[in-house]
């Protein structure tokens, strides 16, 4: 590999910076990749100057960007064998640890076992558009996982940088309108990924006046939505989304409306799963919601239950649950080659699936908490399991994965605080009298 023209102009940076001479930066005509990268970031890992450090982490995190495959799994790999904590250093603070046992020596004994790598992505992120190229080298890290599980420990490290980095503080919740830049509505349509905005003139419906949509945005990445939720402005609850999506904009007329209806809430960045923005996303609209629109003053979801089909599919006796005819309704719905024409057909569906549904939200967990995602988000908000909704949600992925159901979860701002607290410490689902009929 010839050394990239773009050392040659790093190379000229530096020397305009009065850092020609630097020893450490002595490349040859012919290096590998591994050779220049870990060169570089030994580089900085010992430089002090600010302006020569930003210049050789915007140096790294471009050749990162335009390396292969191959090449990004040997740039981890470095990361995770060469750039961890010192074993030395360790076993020090350690031993002055036990025998001092003091607050410092434990303070001491933390920054020793911190990896040298975490140093380095704190630099790397002083880099123009540090930020957003560190997040997407986690999407990176997150394809070759499943190959080298080693790269767990190097996701929880960029994870927990990024919770930090992120926290509610450093977050702006702005009204996204058809004024909007251009740049943030494209977006919109580019990250929607609940229920598909299918170009400008569907954009321009879900901004109309009786609509509303609010993101978080940080400000190292002032273009981008870090999560966004659309919201619609009915008076009643919705329980059909493609009636909610096509409903015709209001007239002249003054809007009549009481209820707000969350119909799809979406992280933007892979790189930052697990960090999480739409509990205090929920929340904070609707505080906003309740202060410009005093006759709103029901606030629900529409909301997919995408993990239903998968354990309908996989549930041991789930026959125990079922009459006869019910169980065979169930078994031509998983075997039929046309989900639709079967739900459409089977008057026993309109019962059973429904009823299967709330058992599902309600006693189907992964560990202790439900094992629905979105039940699991909501829920978690302080939110009610209000209704099942048949054939709301009538599109192939809609059957495919909820056979057309779709669910209303209740944000009751009197009793958010209570239920959050119920479900967080007792793993509690609250539901409605509506669905505790279909569980009976």
């Amino acid at each position: 590999m010839h050394t990239p023209s773009s050392l040659l102009k790093l190379r000229q940076k530096l020397t305009s910076l009065g850092m020609g001479t630097l020893e450490l930066l002595k490349f040859q005509k012919k290096q590998s990749f591994a050779e220049i990268i870990s060169n570089l970031c030994g580089t900085l890992l010992q430089l002090k100057g600010e302006a020569s450090s930003v210049a050789i982490a915007e140096e790294i995190l471009l050749l990162f960007n335009r390396a292969s495959a191959d090449n990004k799994k040997l740039f981890f790999r470095y990361l995770h064998a060469e750039l961890r904590a010192d074993t030395d250093s360790v076993n020090q603070a350690i031993t002055d640890y036990q025998a001092l046992g003091s607050q410092l020596t434990l303070h001491n004994l933390a920054l020793a076992s911190e990896p040298l790598r975490m140093e380095l992505f704190r630099t790397l992120n002083t880099a123009p558009e540090g930020t957003m190229a560190l997040i997407a080298m986690r999407e990176d890290l997150h394809r070759l996982m499943a190959q080298e599980p080693e790269f767990t420990l190097l996701d929880q490290e960029l994870l927990s940088l990024f919770r930090a980095w992120f926290n509610r503080g450093f977050l702006e919740l702005r009204r996204i309108d058809w004024q909007t830049p251009a740049l943030i509505l494209e977006k919109l349509i580019q990250y929607e990924s609940v229920h598909a905005i299918t170009g400008w003139a569907d954009l321009r419906r879900r901004l109309e006046r009786d609509r509303f949509c609010y993101g978080f945005f940080h400000p190292a990445i002032v273009d981008v939505p870090l999560i966004f939720v659309e919201v619609a402005l009915t008076n009643s609850m919705s329980s059909n989304i493609a009636n909610l999506l096509q409903q015709a904009p209001p007239g002249a007329e003054a809007l009549d409306a009481d209820t707000a209806v969350f119909y799809s809430i979406n992280n933007c960045l892979l790189g930052l799963r697990g960090v999480s923005f739409g509990n205090f996303l929920i929340k904070q609209v609707v505080d906003h919601l309740t202060a410009v629109r005093s006759d709103i003053s029901n606030f629900v979801t529409l909301s997919p239950v995408p993990g239903f089909m998968n354990w309908l599919k996989a549930v041991d006796k789930v026959d125990t649950l079922l009459n006869t005819d019910e169980a065979q309704a169930i078994n031509a719905l998983l075997t039929a080659s046309s989900m639709r024409s079967v739900v459409n057909s089977n008057g026993v569906l309109y019962k059973v699936l429904p009823r299967l549904c709330a058992y599902y939200l309600v006693n189907a967990k992964s560990g202790a908490k439900p094992a629905d995602p979105v039940a699991r988000f909501h829920l978690g908000n302080g939110a009610r399991l209000e209704r099942v909704n048949w054939m709301a949600d009538s599109s192939d992925h809609g059957l495919l994965q909820s056979a057309g159901l779709m669910v209303n979860y209740v944000y009751d701002k009197q009793t958010l605080a209570r239920n959050h607290e119920a479900y967080e410490h007792q793993n509690k689902v609250i539901f409605s009298s509506g669905i505790q009929q279909l569980l009976s």
